[in-house]
């Protein structure tokens, strides 16, 4: 017999491993390893370049501007590549 002050307490629990997400087929990746001293220096220097360091607004956007600078500098600089161009067409 239970007395009011027992409860009973039922858990369900299910572990699972981290879940991977695959990119989209076609989605570009910048080839950070391409990254050395020489084109470090040209990173910085195109960076520096762009008109999008403005310091006025809304924190948010200018962290979004300022990273969206870094992308597209580095993807100029260092190259990009797609997931899935390893693989031999016609395999």
């Amino acid at each position: 017999m239970l007395n009011d002050t027992t409860r009973l307490l039922v858990l369900d629990v299910e572990i699972r491993g981290a879940v991977r997400r695959k990119r989209k087929v076609g989605v570009h990746k910048v080839k950070w390893l391409n990254l050395n001293e020489e084109n470090a220096r040209k990173l910085s220097k195109k960076i520096r370049r762009e008109d999008k360091w403005k310091l006025e607004g809304d924190l948010n956007r200018i962290w979004e501007e300022m990273a969206d600078c870094i992308r597209r500098s580095a993807r100029k600089v260092l190259g990009v590549s797609r997931e899935g161009s390893r693989r031999m067409k016609g395999a």
